[in-house]
Order: C-alpha cells, then structure tokens, then sequence
C-alpha cells in the first residue's frame, strides 16, 4: 500500500496562467529518480485533488444556445407569435458540427465570439454585419448588444445574372444575355422553344428600408414591352435547389401547378419560374401581378396567386375585375416597372412618361381586401433579388430589359448561394429544414391572403428609416416565444429574465441590450482526473472509447468556481490497474480534462493530485 503525491509545481503559483510546459496545470508528468515498485494485482483511486481555476468562462452545448428574433413583438395576453412574419433562430456558440467541444474564453473573448456567431445568424438583408457586442474583462459588468442597421443604400445594379427558370431549355445557360456595362438582359435568337427564359441577380439583396427597383420596360434599352412578348419584372428569394419537375428553382412545398397557378393560367403554359413578388405582361397582353402565397385550396402549398391591383382603390389603374391592357396604344405611356419596399410593404408602379411621374399599381392598405396587395415581405423571404423574364413572338424573339436602378446593400462576405452568408430561408434549405419556412408562411397572414385571424397589419419603416422591427433575446425556453427549446444562456450572458426585450438605448437604427448582471462563470462541464500512464480499464460511453480517466471532480457540478478548490472523496474507488506483474515505474503523467477528453485548460498554478496504491483485497 503506497500514497502517491503528484504536483505540476513545487509553489502554489495562482496568478500563472497555464506554464506552457510538461508541468502544466492541466496535463504533467512527475519524473521519478529511481523507479518506484507497484505490486502485481494492484489498484489505484484518488485520495485529494488540489486545483486553482482561473477566471475565463467555460462554455459548452449546456449553456451556449440562445435565439435571436427580430420582428413585430409579442404581447403576453394579446398576440402569439403565430400571427408574426417572423421566426426566433438559435445561435449557438458551439457549432453542431463541434461535437461536445468546450470553448475557454475570457470574457473579451466571448463578447468576439459571441459577436461573429450573432452575425452569423443575422439574416434581415439590413441588419447582416452590424450586431456589436461589447465586452471588457471588468469585474461587475456584463456585455452590451448592439443591433445596429443599415438603412443607407445607393444604386447598386447587379454585375451579373444567372439562370432561374423552367426546364424546358436545352441550353438553359445561354437562354439570355446580360450586358454588365448597360444592365440590359436580352433573350438569345435561338432559345424561342422556350416560353420564358429568366435571369436572377444573386450578387447583393434589396434593402427594405425603402428600396427600390426599377426596369426600363419601353424606354432606354429595354424593349419587351413595346416589342409586345410576355416579360417579367419581380423580386425573389435565391431557391438554389432544383424544385419540381417543370420549374428549375422552387421551394420544396411549393405546389404550383396548371389548375392552381395564376400566372400559367393567363399566359401561354410553362412558368417562368419561382418569384416571391412580380408584376408581368401575360399571353393576353394584359397587366398582371402576381406573388408567392399558401393555397388553402392547395394543401396550403406555395402557390403563385394573383393581386388583384385592379380592385384596389388606391390604385391608379381600378377598374373592377378588369386587368390593363398592355397593348392598348394608349397605354403606350408607360415605360418602366417600378419596386419600393418599405419594411414589410411591397409597391409596384408603372411610370408614366406623360407625366414624368410613377401611377401606382398597388400598395399595402389595411382599408383594402387583402388579396389587392403585395403579402409582406417575411422572414423566408427578405433578402430579395432581381428577376427578368423574357418572353417571344415570330416577330419578336430577342426582345430586352433594362435594370435602370436598384437600391441594393452590398453586405461584405454576402452570399445568396453558399447557405451560410444569405438569407433564413437560403440558410434552412442548404441544412434540410425549409418546413421552418413553411411554419412562417403557412401562418394566417399568408393563405392566400385571407387574414384568417386577424387582418395583419404590415410594418412599415420607422422615424429613422428603418425597418420598424424589434430586436429581442431569447436565453431560456420561453412559452411566448415558442420554438426556443434549447436556449440556456441567460447565465452565462448575465440575464436575469429568459426573454429580453427591453433596452438601455432605444432609438429606432440603434437598439442596445445589455446585461443585467456579470456573465456566470459557474459550470455544468464536469471535470475529470486523469492517469495516463497506467492500465486501468475505464469506458467513457458518452464518448464510445476507452478512457484513463480515474476520477470525476463532482465539486464542479453547477458550482464551478475560481480560485483554490480541495476535493476529497468520502469513499475511494479503486480501480484495478490489471498488472499480473510488478510494475516499476519511472514517472506518473497526469491530466485533468472535460467529458469530452479535451484538456480543461482554466486551471492555473499548482496542481496536486494524490494517489492511493493498494493491492487487490483477496476475495
């Protein structure tokens, strides 16, 4: 029987960080200076341990999940989230992809982590990469959220158009060309099997914060119109997946089909392809818009429904269940299509070249019937692209339109196609998860425009021009905020309350939240002894593998503290080493890790660990 007394450092030197060398505190080895004999059918347990634990936080799966939610909020005892166009989405601090793994951070450190994740999981086109968290390593002060926005944009007209329509092309790729130098997109001669060949610009999405787009329809390069072939001007989400068998590009619950599709209905067969937002030239030369809504009748799939604009009373073009007709000379007047979002708003005007001034097609009026206007722009949809269509005749088959402006925010790292730096539903559909989508637009707002509800009241933008939204935190499963399942980092960010949406600084670009209390350094991440060197059969199943780990620190359960810490068990457990010989041993290799076998690298200074040998009681 022998006590084993194993130390990284002859000192207790508290305010060392992590010596980096075989003595650090949480991996060393005690060389001996001449070997020391365990008998043959020995065992071995803990009988003390001595660590200090520094100050950083210690993260993990069990307290890194929050949600964010920017949206319309919700008011105990008057809304559910239900009624919203807009969804809570995790941010996590440890990816899924980072099985089990602990991050060891100082608290300035958490803030840069807890910054890039947010913006990670920022999807509003306005609000991508403008989420600061402000953190200092100061005893007594927590973090300041800042969500910031990005209401400023310039004509920022896209470089660049891809491919987005039907399958009926055999070279769909060179269906179209796009003049980057004049922003015109003009239908190739030989691509007249087509019905309608279509173009998206993923480059860059438009701003919501009264953006706009505007198509030269029958003036400057654009000719469509005035050439009298079908052509398209609308606004979409990027869907980079093919979709069902006649259309390249749609949503996995999209159900567009003859009977159900109101723009294959008004024009001569095939689609032009998946459009959340669009105002067109049908086969019957009439004015027709149309948008992507959930059809009650459809198994609530997303269908392309008709606005009837023309029911519309605000609208410049009224005249009951009666479309425009585009090819009516005196209707020549009108020479391009424009876009303007205003939050959730969607308009669309036609421009007057008479009177140099834009006609209003249709706008969101809460006095109109629901299905006279746009649906709002929701979170499966708001980062929206341009899209062209362009149509033939035997007379007409290279007929063009022109991108004359576009308000589009030019967001550093963007992208449309990669499912990680674009929008919420780029971003769930490159994961496999577009029935989240689905939950938003199916909500009662969006079949088929009917308000089954309530009638829905769009958002507009604020007094600073921002879309008027609020920002909230979700840190602990909340019964008003459903689908937070999972959040558990109200601790950990200072919370006191699991849904934060209150501000210290509230003026409308610009909302701060910040932390009630200091972040939570206490842990649930267990800590473990471990030794190395010897052959004590130990499973860790959470793992799958085999372990040398001897001993499990339960101090550390949901009480990690800084500073000196003492563990001595009342009971020892013995281990057997499984030495049907003598052992002489040369040095003892120690290390303290987490359930996941990685290092926990927060001890500092002087370690100490001590062993109990004995030989195995006889039965």
């Amino acid at each position: 029987m022998s006590l084993v007394i194993c130390s990284n450092l002859v000192e207790d030197k508290t305010e060392a960080l992590n010596d980096q060398s075989v003595n650090e505190a949480f991996a060393f080895r005690n060389e001996l200076s001449s070997t020391h004999k365990i008998p043959a059918n020995s065992q071995v347990a803990v009988q003390s341990v001595k660590v200090n634990v520094d100050g950083r936080v210690v993260v993990g799966k069990d307290n890194g999940n929050f949600y964010q939610y920017f949206g319309e909020r919700v008011e105990e005892g008057v809304d559910t989230l239900e009624l919203m166009t807009s969804k809570p989405v995790i941010t996590r601090l440890i990816a899924n992809d980072e099985v089990d793994k602990v991050l060891e951070l100082t608290k300035k450190d958490l803030g840069e982590v807890l910054q890039d994740r947010m913006r990670a999981t920022t999807y509003h086109p306005n609000q991508k990469g403008k989420t600061i968290v402000v953190s200092e390593d100061v005893a007594d002060e927590g973090f300041t959220f800042k969500f910031d926005s990005n209401n400023s944009s310039a004509n920022e007209r896209p470089t660049e158009m891809s491919y987005y329509g039907n399958t009926n092309a055999k070279s769909p790729n060179t269906a179209f060309v796009y003049n980057n130098a004049s922003k015109t997109f003009t239908r190739n001669l030989g691509t007249n099997k087509i019905d309608l060949c279509t173009g998206i610009a993923r480059e860059f999405p438009i701003s919501c914060a009264t953006g706009e787009f505007v198509v030269n329809i029958g003036e400057g390069n654009g000719n469509a119109n005035a050439s009298g072939v079908e052509w398209l001007v609308g606004l979409s989400r990027s869907v980079n997946q093919q979709g069902t068998k006649s259309v390249l590009y749609t949503p996995p619950y999209w159900g567009g089909s003859k009977k159900h599709d109101a723009f294959i209905n008004a024009r001569t067969g095939g689609g032009a392809g998946f459009v959340d937002f669009a105002v067109a030239r049908n086969k019957d030369n009439e004015l027709l818009l149309f948008h992507s809504v959930c059809n009650a009748s459809n198994n609530n799939k997303l269908t392309h429904y008709e606005v009837k604009y023309y029911n519309n009373t605000n609208s410049t073009f009224k005249n009951p269940d009666k479309r425009l007709d585009l090819s009516d000379a005196a209707n020549n007047i009108y020479t391009r299509v424009k876009f303007e979002i205003k939050g959730e708003q969607v308009g669309a005007y036609l421009y007057n070249s008479s009177t140099s001034k834009y006609d209003l097609i249709t706008e969101y009026s809460g006095a109109q019937s629901p299905t006279d206007f746009f649906k709002p722009v929701n979170q499966a949809c708001w980062c929206l692209h341009p899209v062209l269509s362009v149509g033939h005749k035997a007379s007409n088959l290279s007929s063009s339109l022109e991108i004359a402006s576009f308000t589009g925010l030019k967001i550093t790292g963007y992208s449309a196609t990669d499912g990680v730096n674009g929008g919420w539903y780029e971003a769930m559909e490159h994961i496999g998860s577009t029935n989240e989508c689905f939950e938003v637009e199916s909500r009662s707002w969006g079949i088929n425009q009917t308000m089954n509800s309530r009638d829905y009241v769009q958002i507009d933008v604020n007094t600073s021009g921002g879309v008027d939204y609020e920002h909230v935190m979700i840190v602990q499963k909340s019964n008003l905020y459903t689908g937070t399942g999972g959040a558990n980092a109200r601790r950990l960010l200072g919370f006191e309350r699991g849904v934060i949406d209150y501000y210290s600084v509230d003026n409308n670009d610009s909302q701060h939240i910040s932390s009630d209390t200091d972040p939570d350094t206490t842990t649930t991440q267990a800590l473990f002894v471990r030794l190395n060197n010897f052959g004590q059969k130990v499973l860790n199943a959470r793992m799958g593998n085999r372990s040398n780990i001897i001993c499990h620190l339960p101090r550390f359960d949901n009480s990690f503290a800084t500073g000196r810490l003492h563990f001595e068990p009342n009971n020892l457990m013995y281990l057997d080493l499984g030495n049907p010989f003598d052992l002489n041993v040369n040095e003892f290799d120690i290390s303290f890790c987490y359930m996941n076998e990685q290092f926990a690298k927060v001890l500092t200074g002087q370690s100490i660990v001590a062993l109990h040998f004995r030989e195995k009681p006889k039965e």
